[in-house]
């Protein structure tokens, strides 16, 4: 199954940020650390899984895609590297003010890992669009 359409991806997401906030809630209500380490590894691997999933114009729906490439265009890889940074330097200058856990430092760990693959997608994906233009 490929998610071609912006609709088909739309509702995807919508899924994976509902369910997250969900589970989210409910686990930080019974103040479960173990669970929240649980759902921040589901978060990244539901992520990683929609990068695998999506296709954008002209990317071939068969072929399995590169496990380096996230996103179809460079600029959004290079925005959602930048997010994924900024929110990870947040998160540490929270744990450095005292606000530090281990669910915390498990939530850093994933989004520092997204920044980096987000980062590598964003540099191969300009490597080819200066080769092929």
């Amino acid at each position: 199954m490929r998610f071609i359409s912006f609709r088909e991806k739309a509702v995807v997401i919508a899924v994976l940020v509902l369910v997250s906030a969900v589970l989210a809630l409910l686990l930080d209500a019974f103040h479960a650390e173990a669970g929240s380490i649980i759902l921040t590894i589901l978060q990244a691997l539901g992520w990683y899984l929609a990068s695998r999933l999506f296709r954008g114009p002209g990317e071939s729906v068969r072929a399995a895609r590169p496990w380096w490439r996230m996103t179809n265009r460079p600029l959004l890889s290079g925005v959602l590297a930048a997010v994924y940074g900024l929110v990870a330097v947040v998160n540490i200058g929270f744990s450095f003010a005292g606000w530090g856990s281990l669910s915390g430092t498990v939530s850093i760990i994933a989004e520092l890992a997204l920044a980096a693959l987000f980062t590598l997608s964003y540099s191969r994906l300009s490597s080819l669009a200066r080769a092929t233009a």
